[in-house]
């Protein structure tokens, strides 16, 4: 089926079609963004869209789940993990405000991790933080 014709559409068309040049996939992402919720967007939803794009992130986390997060629980009997595929142990024995209850508990556990580190939670992966020199990290 032909899309109606607008003259917004024919703009963004005849820019996506003519006019976009490319040297990664940011500007899709940012219009398919702004087109699935009928515009406007945060940047910071803006940056989840593309990060759910970059597979080099989806590796590393998904390394970090393997050898850290995913081994943690999985030692401790709240996960079990088969053929690749983690799964909540007793999860289909909650019932649904059971469920909220415990998101709520993960919830706070969060924000109050947060708020003691501050921006720190993620500083490992900042590009903006400065090398340690070798004297420091050897001490």
């Amino acid at each position: 089926m032909e899309p109606s014709r607008s003259s917004a559409y024919d703009r963004l068309a005849a820019y996506i079609n003519q006019r976009m040049r490319m040297s990664h996939i940011y500007q899709p992402l940012m219009l398919m963004e702004l087109l699935g919720r009928s515009s406007p967007a945060p940047a910071e939803d803006i940056a989840r869209r593309i990060l759910g794009e970059d597979s080099s992130q989806i590796e590393y986390y998904t390394e970090r789940v393997k050898r850290m997060v995913g081994r943690v629980l999985t030692s401790n009997g709240i996960t079990s993990h088969a053929g690749g595929v983690y799964s909540l142990i007793g999860a289909d024995d909650l019932s649904e405000i059971e469920r909220d209850a415990l998101l709520q508990l993960c919830r706070e556990k969060l924000d109050a991790f947060r708020l003691k580190r501050g921006d720190d939670v993620f500083a490992h992966r900042s590009r903006h933080r400065t090398a340690i020199s070798g004297s420091s990290r050897a001490r």
